[in-house]
């Protein structure tokens, strides 16, 4: 460091210690004692009061509040927001019809399943309770499923109960002209036995499909029980 600089410093502090010395002495003689805080009202009971309004607030009417609402704050042109349009009631879609044939009946202890053919889309599903039908007939749930039977509700609470469908056909008797008298056959002659239904590509293909979703199901069955008797006996062994 400098000599002049060592100078300075030493001039700085000792001005600062003057400044110190004087204060020093000024509160020695009382500089400063004058100033007191200002003491609480205190009542009789020695408690400090404090006046407390218990008026209770009552908003001011409507009309004081006119310019707030001409002018908006927080719109950028301070004009009122224009009121939208009330927007007429849209009509509900219609409704559906169900148009469905119910072609197997599940029922198990684990879960109960209804085989439908949409004839719609000409498609089968596997429905639970409580799934929807898919596509346009999306409206209609299954309900419930019973050993013949299974209940469809729609969105609206319409009920309809769809029958098991059976593939068997009518026989066929021997043909006669409506309305006119059945043909004459010869004394002892014994009418012949009524054809038998043959069934069609259509019915058989439905009837394989149907066989195949049977046999998954107890496939499904079967590994479900094994799997819940190794569990089982995994919990015995622990």
């Amino acid at each position: 460091m400098s000599t002049q600089a060592a100078k300075l410093l030493s001039m700085i502090l000792a001005g600062a210690c003057g400044v110190f010395v004087l204060l020093a002495i000024a509160m020695q003689f009382g500089f400063g004692r004058g100033y007191t805080w200002l003491q609480p009202d205190v009542d009789s009971t020695g408690i400090a009061s404090v006046a407390i309004d218990r008026t209770a607030f009552k908003l001011p009417p409507e009309t004081q509040f006119a310019d707030t609402t001409a002018r908006p704050l927080f719109n950028d042109d301070r004009k009122p927001t224009p009121e939208a349009p009330d927007s007429p009631d849209t009509p509900p879609p219609p409704q559906v019809p169900l148009n469905i044939a119910l072609t197997g009946i599940i029922l198990t202890p684990q879960v109960n399943l209804a085989m439908v053919h949409d004839k719609l889309k000409n498609r089968d599903l596997a429905l639970k309770e409580g799934m929807p039908m898919e596509g346009d007939q999306g409206g209609w749930t299954l309900t419930k499923i019973n050993p013949r039977s299974a209940i469809f509700r729609e969105t609206s609470g319409e009920e309809v109960e769809v029958e098991l469908s059976t593939a068997v056909a009518s026989p066929n008797p021997v043909a006669h002209a409506p309305g006119g008298p059945a043909p004459q056959r010869p004394p002892g002659q014994v009418a012949p036995p009524p054809a038998q239904p043959v069934a069609g590509p259509a019915q058989n293909e439905q009837s394989q499909a149907l066989q195949r979703r049977i046999e998954e199901r107890r496939a499904q069955m079967r590994e479900e029980a094994e799997r819940l008797r190794r569990e089982k006996a995994e919990s015995k062994q622990q």
